[in-house]
């Protein structure tokens, strides 16, 4: 016999399932398929306005009342309860732990401080739970809902369902209910093999009796897997199941209004029902997604390699995505003294949201992809239009994840801080404080981890566009850090480069001159031709995508290099622009110049990487030095007790390379008296000791001789000094500002990106910038591109070349540079 007291064992929740897509409402009807044209088709899917009925939180609440009408069901629905409450519990129990851990631990790897907060994973042929990245804890999922539950709720509906449904029993009780000719024999157990074999008697029923064909059903695995996509599947069943009945419909078919109904107040309820509704249209979008990858996969004309670089984790992300869903719904109309919004947003940055983290790297991947691939994938799917909608879906998932610490401020900003009555006002207040920080973090990680991923792709091309390295090989100088257009200024003289920061050497370059007058040309010869066609649109298209495969990479020249270790001084000012003065100190000459960056944020990124570089660089030598002092205690008798005070000396002194300025040596600011040195209070070197050695232009030619060229070890200069005079009316301007207009919102901050930047790329990062402005509430989608051309008249972007086109026109047409970047409108819509 059934005991009140009895539950039945669950095994232990793994994080997330590679199952294949389903659906709630059993079909593909809530998805419109249109073959009629992409802008069609975006009206219909992507402004399709999410509805709370098709979550699954709504689904499982609903489907739950009807099931608690069944005769001889509650002593079931009990016992689906007690289990439910205890694994919340359990998860309640398991966050507070890993918290608890992840405090007293701390953060002292920045670079892998989200690796280890652990992350979750499991093997598919075992119920075991690892930790990837991490400290080895266990799982903290064991619920089908992220986060804490408000104090005033034992269980979620769906998780409660889901423990009804492993019992076996209930099943056959809601057959019997539906079907009169034929009765499964109801047996209680909290054995497993007895559950098992309810379940298999109600399959072979539903097979028998009904006719239910494979595709309407599930799997006795599927109902005790831990996966989202497996219980949408039993859900979906068992709502066909009672749907057969028209009694059902009359009896069962109670009032759900109120339930997942956002309630406003206030600005916090407007501002959570705000959070609410985006994060379901959110899930709509993933779910869609999660259909066109079925649709790639049964057409077979992209291959599963290539289906993994459009879609490297989409089962990952939106099963967990589910249950973030879920939390958030739990919250709904709950007192705010109850509610436990930050616990969901904690609970994701401490292990599930690093799933976005292939996803990020292999973005541009995946959009590269869509470009050579467009063809086969209109074919396989009329879901989404691989020319329009695709790309936009593809970064739907990053766009997310940087809205989510913009959303937190504002839901911080209208919650009450604290109540003199009641002290859970205050927790949940800390609680939501806790959850920024914690998703900024989580966003500051998976940034850097596409930049690091983009820096891969920039070092690959730019290896290819530098014909002369000067002997330099790039694998010997560490990873590229950073890269970006800055001016480079000597005494009263400026001139711009791409430089790029590796671990061990910073590279200036210029883009080669007859390489651009020819790039140009052509470009004007395109822009000309454009204006004079009267042509449709897509012509003007075939005409450009004619020079996309001839068309070559601009070449770059290698014109000066600094390297890490002869960089004594490093100090930032805001005078003249986001500038850093950078000292340094070779073995023959010494000198200092200004790098002059398009932004702040730039500029801090480069002052930070390089004081990290610098201390690094000093706790080796240190490290060094105290090994040699202890090798040497064994051989005298005594220890050189100023060891560690001349270590600055020696390491000033030590045999380095010489920097050559990439601007005119004739106006390098050196010492002439050869016995002072700049020094900087800000800088974690300005006590090494060494003098300046005055080194005049005569003796530059004398340096760069063929051998010297080819020697990495050796310094060089420029011998053409027309290349670098201070005189010259052309200005290399490597950046372009870009003020952007989303519908009829203009976005205050400017985006900057380089002029060599692919159309690709450049659409990337106008999404993301749009989609992280505080000016826009609602998900964008990017469909057009336009600027204005000097007639007035709108010009559509959509490919590298018309890119160039417009770069080329605000050079001709005479724009004014603005520091060293540029301001072009580009119209979003």
């Amino acid at each position: 016999m059934m005991s009140s007291h009895t539950s039945l064992p669950h095994p232990p929740f793994r994080s997330f399932s590679s199952a294949s897509s389903v659906s709630l409402s059993g079909s593909t009807s809530s998805i419109t398929r249109i073959a009629s044209g992409p802008i069609a088709s975006m009206n219909l899917n992507m402004n399709r306005p999410a509805s709370k009925e098709d979550q699954i939180f709504y689904q499982c609440s609903k489907l739950k009342k009807r099931i608690e009408k069944i005769d001889g069901i509650e002593p079931y629905v009990k016992l689906a309860f007690e289990a439910a409450e205890s694994c919340s519990e359990q998860q309640a129990l398991a966050l507070s732990q890993q918290l608890s851990r992840d405090g007293s631990r701390g953060r002292n790897d920045s670079r892998a401080s989200l690796g280890s907060l652990g992350m979750a994973s499991v093997n598919s042929n075992s119920s075991s739970v690892t930790s990837v990245g991490g400290s080895g804890s266990t799982s903290s999922i064991f619920t089908f809902t992220a986060g804490v539950l408000p104090a005033n709720i034992g269980v979620d509906p769906v998780t409660q369902l889901w423990k009804l449904f492993q019992q076996g029993a209930p099943l056959c009780l809601i057959f019997n209910a539906v079907v009169s000719d034929y009765t499964i024999p109801v047996v209680a157990s909290d054995d497993m093999r007895v559950c098992k074999k309810s379940v298999y008697d109600f399959l072979i029923a539903l097979k028998t009796h009904l006719n239910f064909d494979d595709d309407s059903m599930f799997t006795i695995s599927d109902i005790f897997s831990d996966s989202t996509h497996e219980l949408i599947k039993v859900v979906r069943t068992v709502k066909k199941l009672l749907s057969i009945s028209s009694k059902f419909g009359a009896e069962f078919d109670v009032d759900d209004l109120y339930i997942g109904q956002l309630a406003v107040s206030d600005d916090r309820s407007k501002v959570l029902k705000e959070v609410i509704e985006t994060e379901r249209k959110y899930v709509q979008d993933l779910e869609l997604l999660l259909q066109y990858k079925d649709d790639l996969q049964q057409a077979e004309l992209i291959s599963s390699e290539q289906i993994h670089i459009l879609f490297p984790n989409l089962n990952e992300i939106i099963d967990f995505q589910r249950r973030f869903l879920n939390g958030l719904e739990s919250n709904v109309n709950v007192p705010l003294k109850y509610q436990r919004i930050g616990s969901i947003f904690i609970h994701a940055a401490s292990g599930p949201f690093k799933a976005y983290e292939p996803w990020t790297v292999g973005q541009l991947s995946a959009i590269d992809l869509i470009n050579k691939e467009h063809a086969n994938l209109k074919k396989s799917s009329s879901l989404l239009d691989p020319c329009f909608e695709l790309q936009s879906y593809i970064i739907k998932p990053i766009q997310r994840l940087c809205k989510y610490p913009l959303l937190l401020k504002e839901l911080i900003k209208y919650s009450p801080q604290s109540n003199d009555h009641d002290d859970n006002i205050s927790m949940a207040y800390n609680e939501l404080l806790l959850a920024q920080s914690a998703i900024k973090e989580v966003a500051n990680h998976v940034n850097e981890a596409q930049r690091r991923s983009e820096n891969i792709g920039y070092l690959q091309s730019l290896v290819e566009r530098v014909q002369n390295w000067r002997g330099f090989e790039v694998k010997d100088q560490g990873e590229l850090l950073y890269h970006s257009a800055v001016g480079v200024r000597d005494s009263d003289n400026e001139r711009e480069y791409t430089a790029c920061l590796f671990e061990k050497i910073i590279f200036f370059f210029v883009e080669s001159s007859g390489h651009k007058e020819k790039e140009g040309k052509k470009r004007r010869d395109i822009l000309s031709g454009r204006k004079k066609s009267t042509g449709s649109s897509s012509s003007t298209v075939n005409i450009l995508d004619t020079l996309t495969h001839a068309k070559e990479k601009a070449h770059m020249e290698l014109k000066g290099r600094v390297y890490i270790s002869e960089i004594y001084s490093i100090s930032a000012s805001n005078i003249l622009g986001y500038t850093l003065i950078i000292s340094w100190s070779g073995k023959k000459e010494s000198g200092s110049f200004t790098l002059r960056f398009a932004n702040e944020e730039i500029r801090n990124q480069w002052e930070n990487c390089l004081r990290s570089l610098k201390s690094c660089e000093m706790n080796s030598q240190i490290h060094k030095k105290l090994a040699k002092d202890a090798h040497n205690s064994h051989i005298s008798s005594g220890t050189n007790e100023s060891s560690l005070y001349d270590l600055t000396s020696a390491y000033a002194n030590s045999p380095s390379n010489s920097y050559t300025s990439p601007a005119n040596d004739g106006y390098s600011r050196r010492s002439s008296n050869g016995s002072q040195r700049h020094h900087s209070s800000s800088s974690t070197f300005s006590m090494m000791r060494s003098a300046i050695t005055k080194t005049s232009n005569d003796h530059v030619p004398s340096r760069v001789s063929s051998s010297s060229l080819s020697n990495p070890g050796t310094g060089f200069s420029e011998r053409n000094e027309s290349s670098f005079s201070s005189t010259s009316t052309t200005s290399e301007i490597l950046n372009i500002g870009i003020k952007l207009i989303y519908g009829k919102i203009e976005i205050p901050e400017l985006l900057i990106v380089p002029t060599t930047i692919s159309y690709t790329e450049l659409h990337s990062k106008i999404s993301s910038k749009i989609a992280s402005s505080s000016e826009i509430n609602d998900d964008i989608m990017v469909n057009k591109l336009k600027y204005k051309d000097e007639d007035g008249d709108f010009v559509v972007m959509d490919s590298n070349d018309d890119w160039l086109l417009a770069v080329d026109m605000f050079d001709d047409f005479g724009a004014k540079p603005i520091s060293f970047e540029r301001c072009l409108t580009i119209w979003v819509s």
